[in-house]
């Protein structure tokens, strides 16, 4: 580390046959440690076995190597027994390190990964003084952990431990990334700080980590649908959704070749959960984008339309012979050349089907006979089989949207902007109407109800995170239709913020194919809603009855549990939801990271006291562009959105939207997002809606508050906090 540069305090290698020199005069205090030839390899550490003096005189430097040489004996003898080692000792001459003394206010260890297997996540721990009593668990201590894609971390303080200044930091983490490119693995380091200065001690590898199959988590697009937690219910449902689509999607276009079989288990975990939320799990993904002719260039297309920012490429290398892959891509084509037709089908075939559906569903609720979960699980599961065999169209007019969008390119964003008459717009015109009438009869008439009624009949499942099944709808709680209207009576819209007027584009040959692929996947969008919704009533109805049974103590506590418990009929849930709940509680206190690295397998994360911050700090942001224009306004900044909350002329900030903000968006001035892509929501709904919006924008969230005015030019790419909301 030293002759690369890295601060390292001065230091000697002492051995028997070499005289004592030390050559930084003006230091009379030292420590004496261990350097034996066979500690800190990458399978054994030999930690705390060998002695460390520290604050060492210089005339007591002799007896004190001896000491330490000394403990090479009986250091290597004990953990050599524990570790099946052969019993050999080191020499008299063996080498001992003699290095200046840091006079430290606070010292620690830092590990380049987190030991137990999060891979892109550093630890840093921080206490006041010299550094043994931290590594020997005597001092209060306060524990960062950092993940190295988001820039974001939270931290742990016990007692009365230190706080690291964000300077120190950002100092730490540079130079552990500059030790874990040194030596090419994740390292174990430990630091000490004097006066700001940050000394590097030593560094050893990190040998507790498991060595298994390299998983990792992406939260990109998949985040617009499960934003922030997602309870087990849910997310059971979504792993048992998304592999029944895949599979079906691959036996189609591979006519059914043995190969699906094989990628079973990747299939299986295209999504996965770790600390409460919903992921892509990536490598998944690019597995089976592996199988395409061209499977670059198709890698690079999904990347870009999701809004993946890492272009990273993990996954198990699987060889598909020529003809299979040729086979697949001429399939593949043929698919997409049919998507407007096969998704009018789909539609068509989903407008009869709920209606036998809701029959189907009504006959279970009114009848008398008891118990009714089965029978209402039996639906669910039918659902499944009837619905999620056909639903992987819309896979394929993904494709279809993804590539003529690509390929349309950014000379055609205006065309693609306007794109008229969306499905997704259409509950926001009924809700509008609605408002309408209670103004003009007032919300206690006739002709409010009637008008309300049909409202969420048509639309009742589309609101903030109507795809996970716990989240309250217009249709579980119709009071919220009531708050919406009566908000927009006391608070009528501000006048439409001025934007700057773009230049209307004809579309081109791609442009028209992509905005045929936006049109259909917003239409199917509202399908899947309703879809949703009646899934919703079905559960919550299995929760009435368990609550009814006394099996568990409110009805909603069902979305605590997972379909897989659910069907195991048990005779008390109590004690499992009680544990789900305070685990949750955990997950609340943690940052929406959007991507995870594991070692072998994906743990969940315990914390105690977790506070979280962001590392960067910036009054200038960019992003990606998604509907183009100019606007001047003040930041809200929404984490947990609620209809209730007043958008009006105000510039919305948050981590990412799903379909029921269009009721947010409507009354807002523009949107800023974390989370996005140009086929994202945010994109769809604020294009048609003349707003300007920008996605991607890495910690937003973090970096504008609430009141800060802001100007958005999403035209330029953009964005400058011009003034600052005072704390």
């Amino acid at each position: 580390m030293r002759d690369c540069g890295l601060p390292v305090p001065p230091f000697a290698v002492v051995t028997e046959q070499d005289p004592l020199r030390l050559d930084f005069p003006g230091t009379e205090r030292f420590a004496v440690r261990s350097t034996f030839d066979q500690e800190d390899s990458a399978e054994l550490s030999f930690a705390g076995q060998f002695e460390t003096l520290l604050n060492v005189r210089r005339e007591e430097l002799p007896a004190a190597i001896e000491t330490v040489r000394r403990s090479y004996h009986s250091g290597y003898a004990a953990y050599a027994r524990a570790h099946g080692l052969p019993e050999a000792e080191a020499g008299d001459d063996a080498p001992v390190l003699v290095q200046q003394m840091v006079e430290a206010e606070m010292a620690g260890v830092l590990f380049t990964a987190n030991p137990t297997g999060q891979l892109n996540e550093i630890v840093i721990i921080v206490g006041a003084g010299l550094g043994n009593a931290v590594v020997e668990d005597r001092a209060d201590t306060t524990t960062y952990y950092c993940n190295r894609d988001d820039g974001l971390y939270y931290y742990e303080q016990t007692g009365d431990a230190p706080l690291l200044p964000a300077e120190t930091l950002q100092r730490l983490l540079e130079l552990g990334e500059a030790v874990e490119k040194l030596f090419g693995a994740p390292m174990d380091v430990e630091y000490a700080v004097q006066d700001g200065k940050v000394w590097l001690l030593q560094a050893r590898p990190i040998t507790t980590l498991p060595g298994g199959e390299t998983i990792v988590l992406d939260s990109s697009n998949i985040v617009e649908s499960y934003p922030e937690l997602t309870l087990p219910l849910s997310q059971s449902f979504v792993k048992e959704i998304y592999y029944r689509i895949f599979k079906s999607l691959l036996l189609e276009v591979t006519h059914r070749h043995p190969m699906v079989e094989a990628l079973d288990g990747e299939i299986r975990d295209m999504v996965d959960m770790a600390n409460g939320r919903v992921y892509y799990r990536i490598s998944s993904w690019y597995g089976v984008l592996r199988l395409m002719p061209f499977s670059r260039f198709f890698i690079r297309v999904w990347q870009q339309m999701l809004g993946v920012e890492n272009p990273t490429v993990t996954a198990t290398e699987r060889r598909v012979p020529a003809r299979v892959k040729a086979t697949l891509g001429l399939e593949l084509i043929r698919c997409v050349l049919r998507t407007p037709k096969r998704m009018d089908d789909l539609c068509d075939f989903y407008d009869h089907y709920a209606v036998d559906l809701d029959r189907r569903l009504k006959a279970v609720l009114t009848d008398n006979a008891q118990p009714k979960t089965p029978r209402l699980l039996e639906i669910y599961h039918s659902m499944l089989e009837d619905i999620l065999s056909r639903w992987h169209v819309t896979l394929i007019n993904d494709i279809y949207a993804f590539l003529f969008t690509y390929l349309a390119g950014k000379r055609s964003q205006a065309a693609l902007a306007d794109v008229r008459d969306l499905e997704s717009m259409e509950p926001v015109r009924h809700i509008l109407a609605l408002v309408d009438v209670a103004k003009k009869h007032g919300m206690d008439s006739a002709a409010y109800q009637a008008a309300k009624a049909d409202f969420i009949e048509a639309y009742g499942d589309r609101c903030l995170g109507e795809l996970k099944l716990e989240t309250h709808t217009y249709r579980t709680h119709p009071a919220l239709v009531d708050d919406f209207v009566r908000a927009r009576l006391e608070s009528p819209p501000p006048p439409r913020a001025q934007t700057e007027p773009q230049k209307k584009q004809r579309p081109g040959f791609f442009a028209k194919k992509a905005k045929t692929g936006i049109r259909n996947r917003e239409r199917s969008r509202m399908d899947r809603t309703r879809m949703f919704g009646t899934i919703r009533a079905i559960f919550r109805a299995v929760g009435t009855e368990l609550f009814d049974a006394g099996r568990i103590d409110d009805p909603e506590d069902v979305f605590y549990l997972s379909v897989p418990e659910l069907e195991q009929n048990a005779a008390d849930y109590r004690e499992i939801v009680a544990q789900r709940k305070a685990e949750y509680e955990m997950y609340a206190a943690l940052p929406a990271f959007s991507r995870l690295v594991f070692d072998g397998e994906i743990r969940n994360k315990r914390v105690l006291n977790a506070r979280t911050r962001t590392l960067r700090n910036s009054d200038t942001l960019t992003g990606v562009s998604a509907a183009l224009g100019k606007v001047t306004a003040e930041a809200l900044v929404v984490t947990n959105p609620d209809l209730s909350l007043d958008t009006r002329g105000k510039i919305l900030v948050t981590r990412s939207t799903d379909p029921g903000w269009v009721f947010l968006i409507e009354n807002a001035a523009g949107i800023i997002a974390e989370k996005g892509s140009l086929l994202s929501h945010t994109a769809i709904i604020t294009r048609e809606l003349g707003k300007p919006s920008m996605v991607n924008v890495h910690e937003a969230c973090s970096l504008i508050r609430t009141g800060d005015l802001v100007e958005l030019d999403s035209t330029a790419g953009t964005i400058r906090i011009l003034r600052r909301q005072e704390v």
